[in-house]
């Protein structure tokens, strides 16, 4: 059948156009056009249309008229440039996708295939929508089961096991009214029906009361000319789906309300029938597949009839027999009234009977068993209490080892004086039972390619984390994904293909994030992540979502091997925040879906926030990253030299500070860009090239006898220390430069080193035995213990600026300077007085035993040949 296109267009020009594109005999497809809201609710009101192209304005109204009398059709809306952001809106309020109008119509080229994708997305849709349907229905019948097992193993009277039964069957088939009962044979007659269950139907008072009187032992139905009677003899399914000129149909009771529909089901248990089922009047009548679906119920039923029917046969067995048959199931115990096992009978093969040297231990001293600590509890109080108990679960391992799951059931044995002697009953394997249900599971929450978690399962899991958030006065970030252009993959490779490179995507986006957040995939190529325990101040916690987003970009970037072929895909990726559960979890989706529309709408293959301020400060830090990464390639970094001198301003070395001479901003200050490439990695390559730089000036000032002996201190930062490889970095460099490593001093921070002392200390000491020297830069503003302080192969002590500042006038700051000049000394280091501005300062720590000094009064930074030529 073709595929119904509605075109609704004002502009003439346009439609033919759109036309033009889209009338293609290898499309097969039906183009009707609309040129005014009123002709395309007319169109929808009498033809069957599949998908709607519609102009944004009409000369009557806009999209949103026609969108109203839509019956679920997936709908694009047509904007022109620069509409983009009305139209990614119109996606909120229901809208599929849109379609932007360029001037010289170069968009008609794609448009077939985008309606050929929103069709796709919308088949899609529709189907999981059914099969969810269909397993919350076979979940239904499943708890059916279950309960009609649960109520005839107890013993329940016909009429309550009936009424059960009824009041699913008729939940399962939508029907209006029914009845349930056991079937009779008589020799040489037509069976009969004995009523146990029917539903009220607001007979006369006089058939009520007829009914009242025999509802205990069931009201007898034997009329052969009706619908009942025709299943009851034939003993096969009936189905009448036009009651009133049936002419099997007839014998109903006095103030019955009119068959519509009919369906009889005959239940057989070994070879007999054994009961019926009858409903009616379900809308749109019945078919054979409710037949089909009904049939493990209906098996059940039989065969817990015919084990019931039995159970009435054997009640003039003795006592322990009779017990027996009332908890049918797999295999009999007995035990003592110290609850221990005497006795055990079945087959071991089929049911998981427990081994004989079982006997004489007590069920919770078994050593396969795995029940939990508050299941034993309430099963030993039940026991203690000599209480019938019914369905306890526990799961236990096998002769080989392999983990089934036994319901057992009991009741307590009393002698003929009263006295209790022990407990008695009977357990059945229900691993198979337990299988089918962690099976309904996972089709009902777990996406059956990828394995990961549905919508369904993601607003659950969303709806938690936004409570904990809540509660732990922290944020969370909800990450919606989609990879760019995913249908060319599909189209050129194949679905197989596109499976091949969604599993992969997949699992690289759980590679991604910690075990405590979410992947989940929505359909297509659309998947969802959950982070939780972010910051508790917003900043802070979109910077955490934004580092895991840059993440998923770069694995997701990178290509794919599907079938041997290499496969780009890309992904746009939209970012909601949140601390509570409002917005609710629906919103707060739409939210992430919006940003990511809006990722897309800026280029794709990149990330976009939902909250404006929270994207520009992000777009800024992205911009700031990628001019850094820029400025490493274009050796747009460079470094300016502090002079350290003695207590005669004799200059002895220099710091080594970095700057970055940007195109366009100007000299950039290390505050500025620091703290970003830490945090991005990327202050590894910036360390290198700093170090590169003031090794070579030391070759530089080691061929000049005025600057010979100088020495240079570098600033190492955690993550470059941290790294593996730090100390074959450190030696290739002095070995590719040239230059002295005594004249090369790394400076350490106290933070630093507190992450890993051990393996702090054996890098400095392999670097020291070379002739690197080390100084503790900051001293005094960290948490170092001394007894680690002694132990590390320092050469020097920095005194941090912030005390040398207000030294004459702070006397803690000048007891503060006075104890590190005093520590140093004591342990053998030189110590240099960062920050020193004023005469007063150096006379004040020169008369105080410092003998290094560094700050304005000695210099300002500034290039290498300044230095030389000011000395």
């Amino acid at each position: 059948m073709p595929v119904s296109v509605l075109l609704i267009e004002g502009s003439e020009d346009h439609a033919q156009a759109v036309t033009r594109a889209l009338v293609d005999p290898w499309l097969d497809w039906r183009l009707l056009r609309a040129a005014s809201v009123g002709q395309a609710r007319a169109l929808l009101a009498g033809e069957r249309i599949d998908i709607v192209l519609v102009a944004r304005r009409l000369h009557d109204g806009s999209a949103y008229d026609v969108f109203a009398s839509l019956q679920g059709q997936p709908t694009l809306m047509v904007v022109h440039e620069g509409e983009e952001a009305d139209a990614a809106l119109a996606m909120r309020h229901g809208f599929v996708d849109f379609v932007v109008r360029d001037a010289d119509g170069r968009y008609l080229l794609n448009l077939p295939a985008q309606l050929e994708a929103a069709l796709e997305r919308s088949t899609e849709k529709r189907a999981r929508l059914q099969a969810e349907a269909m397993l919350a229905r076979q979940h239904r019948l499943l708890q059916a089961i279950s309960q009609a097992q649960g109520l005839f193993i107890a013993s329940a009277p016909p009429r309550a096991a009936f009424e059960a039964l009824l009041q699913e069957v008729l939940v399962l088939t939508q029907s209006a009214f029914g009845v349930v009962g056991q079937v009779e044979h008589r020799p040489g007659q037509a069976p009969l029906l004995r009523v146990h269950a029917i539903t009220d139907i607001s007979w006369d008072d006089a058939s009520r009361a007829r009914y009242a009187q025999v509802a205990e032992q069931g009201m007898v139905f034997d009329n052969p000319q009706s619908l009942v009677g025709a299943a009851l003899i034939s003993g096969e399914p009936l189905i009448s789906n036009q009651p009133s000129s049936d002419p099997r149909s007839g014998g109903l009771p006095h103030g019955h309300p009119p068959l519509t529909a009919f369906m009889g089901l005959p239940i057989h248990a070994a070879g007999q029938l054994v009961a019926m089922v009858g409903v009616a009047n379900r809308a749109g009548g019945y078919s054979s597949a409710d037949v089909h679906f009904l049939q493990p119920l209906l098996n059940s039923v039989g065969q817990l009839e015919m084990a019931r029917r039995a159970d009435i046969e054997r009640r003039e067995v003795e006592a322990r027999w009779r017990s027996l048959t009332q908890l049918s199931s797999d295999w009999y115990w007995e035990q003592d009234a110290e609850f221990r096992f005497v006795r055990f009978e079945g087959n071991a093969h089929s049911s998981g009977l427990p081994n004989p040297n079982h006997l004489g231990l007590t069920r919770w001293e078994l050593p396969d068993a795995i029940v939990s600590d508050s299941q034993w509890r309430v099963h030993r109080a039940q026991l203690q209490a000599h209480e019938v108990f019914h369905d306890f679960e526990m799961q236990r391992l096998d002769a080989d080892g392999a983990p089934i799951w036994v319901s057992i059931s009991g009741e307590p044995i009393f002698d003929g004086e009263g006295n209790f002697t022990g407990y008695r009953g009977l357990a059945r394997n229900i691993t198979e039972r337990k299988r089918a249900e962690a099976e309904i599971q996972r089709l009902a929450f777990f996406d059956e390619l990828t394995g990961l978690p549905n919508r369904r399962l993601l607003l659950e899991r969303l709806e938690r984390v936004a409570a904990a958030c809540e509660r732990g006065a922290c944020h969370g970030a909800l990450l919606f994904l989609d990879l760019d252009n995913f249908k060319n993959v599909n189209d050129t490779l194949g679905h197989e293909c596109g499976d091949h490179l969604l599993l992969q995507a997949g699992q690289r986006v759980v590679e991604c994030v910690r075990t405590t957040d979410t992947v989940a995939r929505l359909g297509g190529d659309e998947f969802v992540v959950i982070l939780q325990g972010l910051h508790a101040r917003e900043p802070e916690a979109a910077v955490e979502a934004e580092v895991v987003a840059q993440k998923i970009l770069r694995v997701l970037n990178q290509p794919y091997d599907v079938q041997g072929s290499e496969v780009h895909s890309t992904p746009s990726i939209g970012i909601a925040m949140f601390r509570s559960a409002q917005p609710a979890a629906q919103e707060l989706l739409q939210r992430a879906d919006l940003a990511m529309y809006q990722a897309k709408a800026q280029g794709r293959n990149t990330m976009c926030f939902f909250d404006p301020a929270m994207q520009a400060s992000a777009t800024a830090r992205s911009a700031l990253e990628a001019d850094i990464r820029q400025g490493l390639q274009r050796g747009e970094f460079l470094l300016h030299y502090q002079p350290v001198v003695d207590v005669h301003g004799v200059v002895l070395g220099a710091e080594a500070l970095v700057r970055w001479e940007h195109p366009q901003r100007g000299m950039v200050y290390p505050g500025d860009f620091i703290a970003l490439a830490e945090h991005t990695g990327l202050i590894l390559p910036l360390g290198r090239q700093v170090l590169q730089a003031a090794c070579e000036q030391l070759v530089r000032w080691s061929g000049v006898p005025a600057s010979q002996s100088w020495t240079v201190a570098v600033n190492v930062s955690t993550r470059e220390f941290r790294h593996p490889d730090y100390v074959q970095q450190v030696l290739d460099v002095l070995r590719q430069t040239g230059a002295d490593p005594c004249r090369l001093k790394l400076e350490l921070t106290e933070s630093l080193l507190l992450h890993d002392v051990e393996d702090g200390i054996a890098k400095m000491q392999v670097l020291r035995t070379q002739g690197v020297g080390f100084s503790l830069d900051d001293f005094g503003t960290g948490y170092s213990s001394l007894s680690y302080l002694k132990r590390l192969p320092l050469d020097q002590l920095k005194i941090d600026q912030g005390f040398v500042r207000d030294v004459l006038t702070d006397p803690n700051d000048a007891a503060i300077a006075c104890t590190v000049i005093t520590l140093a000394h004591s342990l053998g280091l030189e110590v240099v007085a960062e920050g020193v501005e004023s005469q007063g300062q150096r006379k004040f720590l020169l008369r105080n035993g410092c003998q290094r000094f560094q700050g304005y009064l000695f210099g300002r930074p500034g290039p290498a040949d300044g230095l030389l030529a000011g000395r």
